[in-house]
């Protein structure tokens, strides 16, 4: 057994013992993390930790992984104290001493372990607001004929993809031909953007349907010419209403079209 493997044994035996709150976190996933960084603690000599030289170049690459370790920690939900017990646990496990000459080095340790954590939860911060603003985004059935999505907010392109794949399939359990996207209130055009927003439209027509778009402002247009997404050939309305009332005249047209044909041939069939 190396000292890498003999330093994880230690934490998850130490992790054991203290049973510090996880909120669910299995203590292995903690140990998984924390592991990288059992080495580069295990190589920096005693002397060199209670130097009290911790802007040196020695102490550059296990700062760094101890700042990464924090940003980790705090994805998995950790709260701010559980993270301080793991890393005095971490620092233990790898040999380092709770002397008072080591104890400068430890607090410099838990500091940018905690640097890493507020970096980490400002970004889980964001990802929980953007998969709930994401989670919202569903077809909303307007009548028996068009499905609408309204997107509002700013949204990542793998998102917006999605929410066009996930009106296709509305769509199609339905068995409707139509659909409506309203971007009024998507912020942010970008070329990437554009091309997944506007994919609803090459799923209407795989569905043999049709799209209308609305709130296709300058800055999107700009965006679609910048993916080179052919506007012209889609259907563009003004607004909402517009976009309604052209989707409906298309099921007018389509259902007199079908009422004319049985007409005709009950007429044959009758004489």
């Amino acid at each position: 057994m190396n000292d890498a493997e003999s330093a994880a044994e230690r934490l998850q035996a130490l992790l054991e013992a203290a049973k510090p709150p996880t909120g669910g976190v299995a203590l292995k996933d903690i140990v998984f993390e924390t592991t990288p960084l059992l080495p580069l603690l295990a190589e920096l000599p005693a002397d060199k930790r209670a130097s009290g030289d911790f802007e040196s170049f020695d102490f550059r690459e296990c700062f760094t992984v101890l700042t990464l370790l924090g940003r980790r920690l705090a994805l998995l939900d950790l709260t701010p104290t559980s993270v301080v017990r793991v890393a005095r646990l971490a620092l233990r496990s790898a040999s380092v001493s709770d002397e008072s000459s080591e104890e400068g080095f430890a607090q410099h340790a838990v500091a940018a372990v905690i640097e890493g954590f507020v970096l980490g939860r400002e970004e889980r911060v964001a990802q929980i607001a953007n998969e709930r603003a994401a989670a919202a985004l569903r077809p909303l059935r307007i009548d028996a004929s068009v499905f609408a999505l309204i997107i509002s907010g700013v949204h990542e392109p793998a998102v917006l993809s999605d929410c066009a794949d996930a009106l296709g399939r509305a769509m199609l359990d339905a068995d409707v031909e139509l659909a409506i996207v309203d971007l009024t209130q998507l912020a942010e055009p970008s070329r990437d953007r554009a091309v997944a927003v506007f994919s609803a439209d090459e799923v209407a027509r795989m569905l043999g349907g049709v799209c209308f778009f609305t709130g296709v402002d300058s800055r999107w247009r700009a965006a679609a010419a910048e993916a080179r997404l052919p506007l012209d050939a889609m259907h563009i309305a003004p607004n909402l209403g517009q976009a309604l009332i052209a989707a409906r005249e298309i099921v007018d047209r389509a259902s007199g079209g079908r009422n004319s044909r049985w007409r005709a041939l009950l007429d044959r069939l009758w004489g």
